[in-house]
């Protein structure tokens, strides 16, 4: 068992305890295949989770999306489930706090661990005197590790970024002037991806290289495998940063001194902070970058909206085949998710999916992040709720789009849970707010409608999302732990609300939003939420009787919005149906 010999390697290096996070060096959500090694040694193959092993305790913590599909993949690996959240379970600094000796040893790899999640382990052991060590325990009983991406870089042109390169560097440069730093070091690959307006595929579903970047007020510097560029993408960086190699940024960095360096310890590696840290001042504070992008410009948004159109319209088709055409007895979860990418790759511009789907017929879409393969399915039926959740990545945008579907006859509880779903969204889609609102008071406004039938889900009420780059971006991150990003005007994130009934069903309706203006008076500046996923929300699972006169009017309202931007494109007899399905209640 990989566990065993893993204790034999601690054993060897002293250790008393080992954290594998779920990270690579640049703290993306999406890791490459190389960078699983928490997926590798506990058999967890979610996305977020965080193991600990001692000589003797063997656990993995992750939140309340996966705690049923992490509990089936762990328990042949040796470890125990650490329910996030959930009252009866300590968290992992707690564990370690009341359970290992003092003057511990614990080792984790730098590379890929986080500062900020360093520093708050520090702070909560610091009277155990524990001791840390830089170790990568799992790299040596990894014999067949996935290599990394030899994909090539390639320009997001202009037409589509609305930027320049050389316009978004100097808007960084006079924000470090502001805070009187010399430069930042960035290795969120979104971010640098965004400064650059370069793509890549060194993740699935995010298209972005493999990069650390560096800006002073003269120059800026890219460090990354200098293969994947062919001469025009190297010509056209160079224009205004020099390329370097990727494992160069380490003793790059070991050679600046008596520097004011701003960094992001949540998402910079803590290798790499405490390089910086070793002989300079470091400021803190979230990437410049993740700011500026948060708030799309003129093109990025009009961009945005045509992407989204394109994707409503494959999703619409798929929905009216699931209804219509697809004898769904013969079909399982998997097989219906490859005929939506199907209709995803009939739009201009489409380049791949931006998650892999959440294809979930009945109870398997309790799980919220359940993955359906050609190998572990299950089988539809005419009754009973199907869950889709997906997205695409085009030139134009990202997308990411959840609808609930009736495939036949419902139970009452089904149709209540549904509406109230609906509720919640409805509630935050065209929401009107006060200049100044934080994220985390938007997601309390959404979960109240569903909290009023005295239910919570566990997981956020909606997300950032990225401009053909992360499908989930922050800021904002509406949820009951969000930090606080104040909403502003030209931020894209999702509406998401659900339920989740362990072995019954799961529910999520989801659209993106945009965040606009809507006016200005003696109160002060208001903003408001417009929607810009159009797909038809299943009237067949609505009960009228659970809505109230404004909810009945938004969902009316928005379902005629979806006729007129999506019917254009669509056969005659899909017009008719999608006529029916998005009428007036």
């Amino acid at each position: 068992m990989i566990l065993d010999l893993l204790r034999e390697k601690m054993k060897e290096a002293s250790v008393d305890a080992y954290i594998i996070p779920t990270l690579d060096p640049h703290g993306s959500e999406y890791l490459p295949e190389h960078f699983k090694d928490r997926k590798f040694v506990t058999g967890f193959t979610g996305s977020a989770g965080t193991a600990l092993v001692t000589k003797d305790k063997a656990l993995l913590w992750t939140d309340g999306r996966y705690f049923i599909q992490a509990q089936r993949e762990i328990k042949d690996y040796g470890f125990e489930l650490m329910k996030m959240g959930i009252e009866g379970y300590p968290s992992l600094n707690e564990w370690i706090v009341k359970n290992l000796s003092d003057n511990s040893k614990i080792a984790f790899n730098y590379e890929c661990f986080l500062e900020k999640d360093y520093e708050t382990l520090k702070e909560d052991t610091k009277n155990k005197n524990v001791e840390f060590l830089d170790k990568d325990l799992v790299k040596d009983l990894w014999k067949y590790r996935p290599a990394l991406s030899d994909s090539k870089v390639f320009i997001h042109d202009i037409k589509y970024a609305g930027k320049s390169s050389e316009e978004k560097l100097d808007e960084i440069r006079a924000i470090l002037k502001e805070k009187d730093c010399d430069l930042t070091i960035i290795n969120s690959l979104d971010d640098i991806a965004w400064i650059f307006n370069i793509r890549s595929n060194d993740i699935e579903f995010t298209p972005v290289v493999i990069s650390y970047c560096l800006i002073d007020q003269d120059k800026a510097y890219i460090f990354l495998d200098k293969n994947k560029l062919d001469d025009e993408v190297s010509s056209y960086i160079e224009k205004f940063a020099e390329i370097k190699d990727y494992k160069e940024i380490f003793d790059f960095i070991s050679n600046y001194k008596d520097k004011t360096i701003y960094m992001n310890p949540s998402k910079m590696n803590r290798k790499l902070f405490e390089l910086a840290e070793n002989s300079n001042k470091i400021v803190k504070g979230n990437d410049i970058s993740s700011n500026l992008k948060a708030c799309k410009n003129k093109v990025e948004l009009e961009n945005i909206r045509n992407a989204h159109i394109k994707d409503g319209v494959a999703l619409t088709k798929y929905i009216y085949w699931l209804k219509n055409k697809a004898d769904l007895k013969n079909l399982n979860e998997y097989e219906v998710s490859e005929k939506l990418l199907e209709f995803r790759k009939e739009q201009d511009g489409f380049i791949e999916e931006s998650f892999y789907t959440i294809s979930a017929y009945g109870p398997n879409a309790a799980m919220m992040h359940y993955s359906a393969t050609a190998d572990k399915n299950s089988k539809l039926n005419d009754k009973g709720l199907y869950l889709v959740d997906s997205g695409g990545q085009y030139l134009d945008g990202t997308t990411d789009i959840t609808r609930t579907i009736a495939l036949g006859e419902l139970t009452d509880e089904e149709v209540k849970d549904f509406t109230y779903v609906l509720k919640s969204h409805l509630t935050l889609l065209d929401m009107v707010f006060l200049k100044g609102t934080i994220d985390k008071q938007l997601d309390t406004v959404a979960r109240a409608p569903i909290w009023s039938i005295n239910y919570d889900y566990k997981c956020g009420t909606g997300h950032g999302v990225g401009y053909l780059l992360g499908v989930h971006e922050a800021p904002p991150s509406l949820g009951t732990k969000s930090v606080g990003a104040e909403i502003q005007l030209g931020m894209v994130f999702s509406d998401e609300p659900g339920i989740y009934r362990e072995n019954k069903h799961g529910i999520r309706t989801e659209n993106l939003v945009e965040v606009v203006e809507d006016v200005k008076n003696e109160s002060g500046s208001f903003y408001k939420l417009e929607s810009i996923s159009f797909a038809p929300i299943d009237l067949d699972a609505v009960d009228k009787k659970y809505l109230n006169e404004l909810e009945i009017a938004k969902l009316n309202k928005y379902h005629k919005d979806v006729y007129e931007k999506i019917s254009p494109y669509l056969s005659e007899e899909e017009k008719v149906w999608l006529k029916e399905v998005t009428r007036e209640i």
